[in-house]
């Protein structure tokens, strides 16, 4: 079971978080401010740390600085307020994993927080994925599109955006590019898509990971 801590001072929102994601099946602890969050840090591991970003005793980015000083294999998750995007951007500078914008639906949450959580498994492995590889498939689209080649072998892209149930080819094609330029896929002379020899190595150590975890 992962080890979730929610830093939040808002009380609704913190014990709703703490309600939804123990129903989730994850352990649970919160603290009200930025200095409780610390202190259960120091007393205690987390697989990952959701942090609101304004808080009063203690901000949210001296929490995330001193969380990645203490633990800096700890994933940080900070919680923004909508229109502060510049800040969550400075986060993610700092270390922070990934962020999400208040008003927020939990669904976002869970889908975040399972990513991060992924992005940690593949870290549980150096030996199978270095760390640029994991960037390139840290994406749920991109995880998803390397299965799907894996399982079919040639798609075109309309095929690919199709199975994967993606309304918007421009992201999908974002997402491709990204693929292409760290060798994970290619395309032949028709333009279908098909893993590269990389991309192969890539999802058999995907699949061992898989079962190891």
């Amino acid at each position: 079971m992962k080890n979730i801590l929610v830093i939040e001072d808002d009380p609704k929102m913190r014990d709703g978080l703490v309600e939804i994601l123990k129903d989730k099946g994850y352990n649970i602890e919160s603290a009200e401010n930025g200095s409780l969050g610390l202190e259960k840090t120091r007393k205690k591991d987390f697989d990952v740390i959701l942090t609101d970003l304004i808080m009063p005793v203690m901000g949210g980015m001296e929490v995330l600085r001193e969380i990645k000083r203490m633990k800096p294999k700890t994933s940080v998750i900070m919680i923004t307020a909508f229109g502060t995007i510049e800040n969550a951007v400075e986060a993610l500078k700092a270390g922070a994993s990934d962020y999400i914008t208040k008003p927020f639906k939990i669904d976002e949450v869970q889908t975040k927080l399972r990513k991060v959580l992924a992005e940690t498994e593949f870290e549980k492995y150096p030996g199978f994925l270095d760390s640029d590889i994991i960037k390139a498939i840290s994406n749920p689209i991109r995880k998803d599109t390397v299965k799907l080649l894996d399982k079919a072998g040639k798609l075109k892209f309309t095929e690919i955006k199709n199975m994967l149930k993606i309304d918007d080819a421009t992201k999908l094609s974002f997402h491709l590019r990204i693929l292409k330029s760290y060798n994970v896929i290619e395309q032949d002379s028709e333009k279908v898509y098909m893993l590269t020899p990389a991309g192969k190595k890539l999802m058999g150590s995907l699949k061992r990971i898989e079962e190891a975890a």
